[in-house]
C-alpha cells in the first residue's frame, strides 16, 4: 500500500502590494506571463518544467506542480532569494508560507465495486453518480482528505495537508474495505 505524492500546493504571503509588470521586466527566469486581460497573476517557473509560481499583486503567492515537500520548500526558498536580490523583501523569514493541499495516488490492487462500497462506507459520506463521474468520492469524517476511488483499485487523495494525512486516509479507506470484504 504505497502512496505516492503527484502534486503539492503550497500558499506565500508577503504582506505587500506587487507591481507584477515591474516584477516581470526584473525576474530574470526561463518563463514569466503576464497577461492582465487573460489572468491577473504572473505565472512563473524558476526553472524550465519546474514548479509553477502564480503571483498576485496583493503579494499572495502559490506554488504548485511540486512532486515533493523538498521541491516546494527548495522552490519557496528561490523565489524568496530572487525577490531579496530584487529588494522586494528584505528577509524571507517574514513571509508566511504553508503547504496547502497534497494530492497522492495510491492503489487498492483489487477491482472494486463502487456501488457495494458506496453502501457500506454510508451514504451520507459518500457521492458516487457514476453517470456524471466515473469515480467514487468519499469523504471520511475522522480525516481532513476527500478519497476519489475507481473501480480499476486506483485511488485519487486530495486536500490533505501532509503525506501523512493522505497516508492515513487511504489506510482508512483500505481496513473499511478489508471488513466490508467487497467482491468486484
Amino acid at each position: 500500500m504505497m502512496v505516492e505524492i503527484a502534486n503539492i500546493v503550497g500558499s506565500g504571503d508577503l504582506d505587500l502590494e506587487l507591481d507584477l509588470e515591474t516584477l516581470e521586466s526584473d525576474l530574470q527566469t526561463p518563463f514569466l506571463e503576464y497577461d492582465p486581460a487573460n489572468y491577473h497573476g504572473l505565472y512563473v517557473r524558476l526553472e524550465t518544467g519546474g514548479p509553477l509560481v502564480t503571483i498576485y499583486r496583493s503579494g499572495k503567492y502559490i506554488i504548485s506542480g511540486c512532486s515533493s515537500m523538498n521541491e516546494l520548500e527548495e522552490t519557496n526558498k528561490e523565489f524568496i532569494s530572487d525577490l531579496i536580490q530584487l529588494d522586494i523583501v528584505y528577509d524571507g523569514q517574514n513571509v508566511d508560507f504553508n503547504s496547502q493541499n497534497v494530492v497522492c495516488t495510491a492503489d487498492l490492487s483489487q477491482d472494486i465495486s463502487l456501488n457495494h462500497l458506496s453502501i457500506g462506507l454510508g451514504l451520507e459520506s459518500t457521492e458516487y453518480e457514476p453517470e456524471q463521474f466515473p469515480g467514487l468520492i468519499y469523504r471520511p469524517n475522522s480525516i481532513d482528505s476527500v478519497l476519489l476511488v475507481f473501480a480499476n483499485g486506483r485511488v485519487v487523495i486530495t486536500g490533505a495537508e501532509s503525506l501523512k494525512t493522505a497516508e492515513c486516509a487511504f489506510s482508512h479507506l483500505s481496513s473499511k474495505i478489508d471488513e466490508l470484504d467487497l467482491d468486484s
